[in-house]
């Protein structure tokens, strides 16, 4: 009984090693190429096929490759480009790519590491070659959508016959490098201190003439005041004249008593200190006299 264990044993190994190199799977999103002593002889799951499942070979004499069946990518970072006008860019894409022909793809690459190498390489080259034909304002903003399809059609022309289908090529970013940016910026802040400084030395110049012309007006006003001032003061003036002449018409006694109240009052105001004798009790009693001997005998 126990050699008879041993013996399920072994066979059960011998059994599962044979299964293992007589079986294989391919998964929906992979495909097969079958080789025998090398030489592609079949392809299992290919692109518009689903064969995706458990298959057999024959162990020793034939070998499977798996391809990836799915959409793959590329980043491609720090390619330098020079412009039309003759300024450095950095650029960053990436490449959206399948395998389209297993067979042929296999042929040309062997291995996915070399494929993605040719494919960096022949993208380089043609992102250098698209965007050294245009200015940077078109590949910065300009005409970006319409130089990345050009980019894929000139990949994919170049990879036309290697089974690689180029799905999409996009420049994920394009600025200028670093040493360059600094002194774009160094530029552009000297030009905007400049316009600056010019706006400021206009807005100065404005200023001086709106003051020049503020005092000139202000000039032009105050001299016309005063003529008018000077005017209606003589007109007062001539008025005034009028009614006392009028008024000393009518009685001269009270015009002169009048008139030397007045200039009493003028001549002494508050706060005048004078010196009087004890017979002098009338202050204004001089501008009385003064005033009537102006005006003669009564």
């Amino acid at each position: 009984m126990r050699a008879f264990g041993w013996l399920i044993l072994i066979l059960s190994i011998v059994g599962l090693i044979i299964a293992s190199n007589v079986f294989f799977i391919v998964r929906q999103s992979e495909q097969a190429i079958v080789l025998e002593v090398g030489r592609p002889v079949s392809i299992i799951n290919a692109p518009g096929t689903d064969q995706a499942g458990l298959h057999m070979k024959i162990p020793v004499y034939q070998q499977v490759e798996i391809l990836d069946k799915r959409n793959l990518g590329l980043d491609i970072e720090g390619i330098q480009v020079i412009a039309s006008d003759q300024r450095r860019l950095q650029v960053d894409a990436f490449v959206r790519w399948r395998i389209s022909d297993p067979l042929r793809y296999y042929q040309s690459f062997r291995t996915e590491r070399v494929a993605t190498q040719q494919i960096n390489t022949v993208a380089v080259a043609a992102i250098r070659a698209v965007l050294g034909d245009v200015p940077v304002p078109e590949i910065i903003s300009g005409q970006r959508v319409a130089l990345m399809g050009e980019i894929r059609d000139n990949v994919n022309t170049e990879l036309a016959k290697a089974g690689v289908d180029i799905i999409d090529v996009r420049i994920r970013q394009a600025d200028l490098p670093q040493e360059v940016t600094e002194g774009v910026y160094n530029r552009m802040r000297t030009a905007r201190l400049q316009e600056a400084q010019r706006i400021r030395s206009e807005g100065e110049e404005r200023a001086r003439l709106i003051r020049a012309q503020a005092e000139r007006e202000k000039t032009v006003l105050e001299a016309q005041a005063r003529e008018t001032a000077q005017k209606v003061r003589g007109e007062g003036d001539a008025r005034a004249t009028e009614i006392y002449a009028a008024a000393y018409g009518k009685d001269s006694e009270f015009f002169r008593f009048q008139r030397a109240l007045v200039a009493c009052e003028k001549a002494i105001q508050e706060g005048t200190q004078m010196v009087l004798s004890p017979g002098a009790i009338g202050v204004c009693d001089q501008f009385f006299d003064s005033a009537r001997a102006a005006g003669g005998p009564r």
